[in-house]
C-alpha cells in the first residue's frame, strides 16, 4: 500500500514536471525528457509530449528505455499488472512511433543510451535465433541512421524547371510575375 501511494505521488510530481516541458524544444527537451524516471509511474503528459514532431530518434529510444521495457517484454497484455499498465501503454506507443519512422534522427544527434540499446538488439537478436518474439521489437533498418551517419543522405535538388515553351507557360508566364505584394505596385503604374 505504501509502495503504491509513493508510486502515485511520484506520478503527480512526474506529470507537474511534464507541463514545464511544454514550451522546451531542441537539445533542452531531450535532456528534460531523458532526467525524468516513468519507470513506476505513469506520466499524464510524456504521450503528449512524445507525440510532438520534434521529438528526435535518439532522445524516443531513451526515453524508451527509461520506462524498463524489460520487464514486461516477455508478459502478453493481459498479464501485465494493473498499476503498471499505463507505462506498458506508454512503451507501446514509443515503440510503434519508433518503427513507424515518425521520429527522425539528428545528422549529429549522439545516443545517450548507446549500451542499452546494443544490449536490447542483441536479446533480440538471440530470440530470434531461438525462435521466440517479445513484446517491443525494435526494427534494426529505421535505427540504421543512428549507428552509420553515411547511411542516409541529404535528398537531392529539385530539378530546374525546363526551358521549353508551351502554350500554357506562353498564358501563365505573365501570371507567374504578379506574384507578392509588388505585384499590386506594378498594376498601379
Amino acid at each position: 500500500m505504501t509502495r503504491l501511494l509513493s508510486a502515485h505521488a511520484r506520478s503527480d510530481e512526474t506529470s507537474s514536471d511534464i507541463g514545464r516541458l511544454e514550451p522546451l524544444s531542441g537539445d533542452g527537451l531531450a535532456a528534460a525528457l531523458n532526467a525524468i524516471d516513468w519507470s513506476e509511474s505513469p506520466c499524464d503528459g510524456l504521450g503528449r509530449i512524445m507525440a510532438r514532431r520534434d521529438v528526435d530518434l535518439a532522445t524516443a529510444l531513451c526515453v524508451f528505455f527509461r520506462g524498463a521495457p524489460e520487464r514486461f517484454n516477455y508478459l502478453p497484455k493481459p498479464h501485465v499488472p494493473d498499476g503498471y499498465r499505463p507505462v506498458a501503454r506508454h512503451l507501446d506507443n514509443i515503440c510503434l512511433r519508433i518503427n513507424s519512422g515518425f521520429y527522425l534522427p539528428l545528422p549529429d544527434g549522439r545516443l545517450g543510451c548507446r549500451d542499452t540499446l546494443d544490449r536490447w538488439l542483441d536479446y533480440q537478436r538471440a530470440d530470434r535465433q531461438e525462435g521466440r518474439c517479445g513484446r517491443w521489437v525494435l526494427d534494426e533498418a529505421v535505427l540504421m541512421p543512428l549507428f552509420d551517419s553515411a547511411w542516409y543522405r541529404a535528398p537531392p535538388p529539385h530539378p530546374p524547371e525546363p526551358d521549353e515553351q508551351s502554350l500554357w507557360r506562353a498564358v501563365l508566364g505573365p501570371l507567374r510575375g504578379l506574384r507578392g505584394p509588388r505585384a499590386f505596385m506594378r498594376l498601379r503604374k
